[in-house]
């Protein structure tokens, strides 16, 4: 299959582009900046630019630019843009389709009710937090306060399991995690420290994530580990401890 994926450049399309290739499929990577031989220009600020990056594709994995406060419509751009494509993967955010009032996480539901109202194929998947390496671990969350964490790898899987199998994934909805962890363990498996940053310190630097943070905080978010893991065992989820290691191992349940 021939793929283009937005976000290439990045950690989570990046990892999407390299297992795709891995698996003999034709990738395109769509960036403003092309420097590869299989890279395509393509400009969320510039619809006409993503037309032309997804034609005669078989698939898109589309993320849209979170930092930036045009990304609803960038988001519903690249859509339509995409309309003529057999199948788009969208990646969002966990319980983003529940009105959670966080504001990055409203406008990812913003673009998944759009493209769910205007393409005939279609999956999105909610990827929970990314798992992060080093550094002392610090958050404003109580250290006893278990989060849902990702491996970019495991997203990769599931969008590349997604376009492999699109009956099996066709006009789903998944929230995705690999693991579950307090702030306490994290530190612990890295080898260093738990920090709890006051919540009105998170809100100075910025008020979108602080509310993330309240929301995990005070009603926490919804997903099923073991019944997502029980579906879709060829992912090989990672535990914390593997991937943190850099062993692909899956954490028993």
């Amino acid at each position: 299959m021939k793929i283009a994926v937005t976000g290439a450049t990045g950690t989570q399309g990046g990892a999407v582009a390299r297992l795709l290739s891995s698996r003999g499929h034709d990738v395109r990577r769509v960036t403003r900046n092309p420097k590869h031989a299989n890279d395509v220009h393509g400009d969320f600020n510039d619809p006409a630019s993503l037309r032309h990056a997804f034609q005669g594709v078989d698939g898109v994995f589309l993320m849209t630019p979170l930092s930036d406060p045009r990304e609803v419509a960038q988001g519903k751009a690249a859509v339509d843009a995409a309309r003529h494509v057999p199948h788009v993967v969208f990646t969002s955010a966990t319980n983003a389709d529940r009105g959670t009032g966080i504001p990055h996480f409203d406008t990812k539901a913003e673009i998944e009710r759009h493209l769910a109202a205007h393409h005939p194929h279609w999956t999105v998947l909610g990827p929970a937090a990314f798992m992060g390496r080093e550094g002392p671990v610090a958050l404003p969350i109580p250290p006893d306060l278990e989060l849902f964490l990702i491996a970019p790898e495991d997203i990769a899987a599931m969008a590349v399991l997604a376009f492999e199998q699109p009956d099996r994934f066709r006009n789903r909805r998944i929230d995705i995690a690999s693991d579950r962890r307090t702030g306490q363990e994290m530190a612990a498996v890295r080898g260093t420290e738990f920090v709890q940053i006051p919540l009105a310190q998170a809100e100075k630097y910025s008020a979108d994530l602080a509310a993330m943070f309240r929301h995990h905080t005070e009603i926490g978010l919804d997903l099923d580990l073991a019944a997502l893991h029980a579906e879709f065992p060829e992912v090989g989820w990672h535990s914390y401890e593997s991937w943190v290691s850099g062993r692909a191992a899956r954490r028993p349940e």
